[in-house]
This record gives C-alpha cells, sequence and structure tokens, in this order.
C-alpha cells in the first residue's frame, strides 16, 4: 500500500518525512520538483508567540519546536535563531536617537522614525526554505520507501462499493498507481481546483469535485541580494511598503513587499509571472531605507494560499474515506508545515502515537454549511 501526495511543497515534504517515520511508504507527485514554486522561494522566517491568542497558536508553538529539532537533525537547512526589529519609516515621526539605531542593522538614520524590539533568538528563528525542504524529504527517503514523481494528479478512481475509497490515482502522462493507501493534497493555492467541476479546468488541471472551498493564493515579489557581511536581525518595516528584510548566514538578503490582493491562482505552479515594476519598487525602497546598493542575486514571485476563512484546512476531505488536504498555511506556511504534517500524520495514520495537536478546527467539513458565489466571490451561510 502506498500514500500518494499531490504536491512537492513544504507542506507535501513534511508529510511524507512523518509517514517515512511510521513506515509509510509514499510517493510524492509534483510537476515543478521538490520545493519547485512557493516552498522554493520563500523568506523561510519563523516566529514562536507571532500567533499567540489565535486558532494557529498551538500549532505554532509546537511547529517552532520541530523547527529547532530538525534543524539539529537535518544538514544544510540554514537553521538559526535571530533578532527581529520593527521600525517605521516614512512618517513624520521625531526620529530616534542614533543611540538607539545602533544596534539596527538594516536602516539608514536618515528614514526611520520609531523603532522597537520585536523578537529575540529565544522566539525568532529562520531556514532557507528550499534546502529545508530537499533536506527534509532527502531524510524521508533515507527512512522508508519514499520516491519523487514528476507528473501531477489528474484524477481519482474509487472502490467499486460503498465506501467512497480512493482505490487508483490517475497521472496527467497517463500512469496509474495502484494499491492506495491514502491520498494528500498538498498543492498550496493549487487546491482550489479540487471543488470544480470535472469540465472544468485550470492551471491545466481537471476539477475533482471534491466538497471544499476556493482556494485563494497572495502574490508576493521578493529579491535575494548579497551582503558582504552576515547579519543577525531581521526587520520589518512600517510604511514605504511595508518590506520584510531577512539576512541570510551566507551573507544573502531576502527582501520582500508589496502584496498584491488575493485571486484565485492561474498561474502554473513555478511559472508565476514576476512583473518588473514591482521588482523595481523593492530594489529602490530597499536601496534607499537600507543606504546600500547590494548586488541582485534573484528575482522571484509566488504565491501564498489562503481559505475563505483565513485558517488552515487540514483533515479528511469530506464524504471521502482515504483522502485529506492540508494547505492554507498563509504567510507561515514554512513555520506551520512540519506541525502541520506531524498533526495529520499523527491523527490520521499512526497506530502507535497520539495526535500531537488538536486539527478538529481545521477540519475541512467546516465548509459544508456555506455555498459558494462566484459572481460575488463570497461565502454565504446555507
Amino acid at each position: 500500500m502506498v500514500v500518494c501526495i499531490a504536491g512537492g511543497g513544504v507542506v507535501g515534504v513534511c508529510t511524507a518525512y512523518y509517514l517515512a517515520k511510521e513506515g509509510k511508504s509514499c510517493i510524492v507527485i509534483d510537476r515543478k520538483g521538490i520545493a519547485g514554486a512557493a516552498s522554493g522561494r520563500a523568506g523561510g522566517f519563523l516566529a514562536k508567540t507571532w500567533n499567540d491568542g489565535s486558532p494557529t497558536a498551538d500549532l505554532t508553538h509546537r511547529s517552532y519546536e520541530l523547527h529547532a529539532e530538525l534543524g539539529r537533525e537535518l544538514v544544510g537547512t540554514d537553521y538559526r535563531t535571530l533578532t527581529c526589529a520593527g521600525i517605521t519609516v516614512g512618517g513624520s515621526l521625531q526620529k530616534p536617537s542614533n543611540q538607539k539605531l545602533k544596534n539596527i542593522e538594516w536602516v539608514s538614520s536618515q528614514h526611520a522614525q520609531s523603532i522597537r524590539n520585536i523578537g529575540n533568538e529565544n522566539i525568532i528563528a529562520q531556514v532557507h526554505p528550499k534546502k529545508f525542504c530537499q533536506a527534509i524529504f532527502a531524510r524521508a527517503q533515507s527512512l522508508a520507501d519514499v520516491t519523487y514523481r514528476q507528473d501531477i494528479v489528474k484524477g481519482v478512481l474509487f472502490a467499486d462499493d460503498d465506501s467512497r475509497r480512493v482505490k487508483k490515482v490517475v497521472l496527467g502522462s497517463g500512469h496509474e498507481i495502484d494499491n492506495i493507501e491514502a491520498i494528500i493534497f498538498a498543492m498550496g493555492p493549487w487546491n482550489h481546483v479540487l471543488g470544480l467541476k470535472s469540465t472544468a479546468k485550470q492551471c491545466d488541471i481537471h476539477g475533482f469535485e471534491l466538497k471544499l472551498p476556493p482556494m485563494t493564493g497572495t502574490k508576493y515579489h521578493s529579491l535575494c541580494l548579497q551582503s558582504k557581511k552576515v547579519l543577525n536581525q531581521a526587520v520589518f518595516f512600517h510604511g514605504r511598503g511595508d518590506l520584510e528584510v531577512y539576512p541570510r548566514p551566507d551573507g544573502e538578503v531576502y527582501v520582500t513587499g508589496l502584496p498584491e490582493p488575493p485571486t484565485v491562482v492561474n498561474d502554473l505552479p513555478g511559472e508565476t509571472a514576476i512583473k518588473a515594476d514591482i521588482i523595481h519598487a523593492l530594489t529602490t525602497t530597499f536601496n534607499d531605507l537600507s543606504d546600500s546598493q547590494l548586488p541582485i542575486n534573484s528575482k522571484q514571485a509566488c504565491h501564498l494560499p489562503s481559505t475563505p476563512d483565513g485558517l488552515p484546512i487540514i483533515g479528511p476531505i469530506p464524504d471521502l474515506s482515504n483522502a485529506f488536504v492540508a494547505s492554507g498555511l498563509g504567510c507561515w506556511g514554512i513555520l506551520l508545515a512540519p506541525a502541520t504534517a506531524q498533526a495529520l500524520v499523527s491523527t490520521f495514520f499512526s497506530s502507535s502515537s497520539s495526535p500531537c495537536c488538536d486539527i478538529s478546527q481545521f477540519d475541512p467539513s467546516r465548509f459544508l454549511r456555506f455555498r459558494w458565489f462566484s459572481s460575488s466571490g463570497s461565502f454565504v451561510s446555507e
């Protein structure tokens, strides 16, 4: 028996890892490779307490701890702790003193209006997302029969009884995977195709007609710049486009900001168009705020997945006995992925361990009482 995972992003590969620890065989299906889309273009910022008071607080704390454990277990993820500052720029407030500015690594003194410490090494960390995904997938392969196939999941076939059990997965290449124990959809914003009618087609995938809500994606552009020195402080700017700056341990600096409104994603995974005007705005704003002219290593764009109510969607797909979905982690995808995967596996695939987190509030069935109005782009209660 094999577990089929549709999606080779951070949620998919983390799920493969925790399934492998249970001795499960699994195959990861993705058209662009491991971390070929958003998971390979994210910032990798981790914050332990920033979701406190929200429904994802327990999941966040657990996942932050798992990242620390995985940072010790895995090789080459660039995991480290760091500090974080919040800086208001471009306003009319009185400038802070030079004494307050001396510990701030990423701002020119002429632009800072107010400064506050918003995290120390006890609650702030980072990983390199693509390196993390590749490392944890390699570790999964060392633990069990875990494979990758470059393809897309085109459809599923059900057993010839009333169980609504997926017995076969059909791929875009025409290949079929038999002997299915379960299928897990971890396709980020592209999970929106699951709720479409089978006659509809988006992103080169036909709809699955499953009882799931539409997913949207928030598009972010980012730059990777190269600094001559390694810095240890992430910065969140307030004003001038609300840029976020994450320095990495090899001197690379990840800069993002200027998000676009959420929308249904029609770009193919890993082929998100880059808008030159937004890249120009990111570059000029960062250079101005930091008073630097760093060389650019890469320019990129990706979509962060979200659900209609803004919460993750994790659990069994309604009316199916062995199909699951894990998505909608928004801007916290890299942070929340390990606990999301561990919770899914420990809740539904493990006979020896108790669930690591209560994920019942993220159950996909919560959307069954709503009806989607595509013309207005909203949900209303039945």
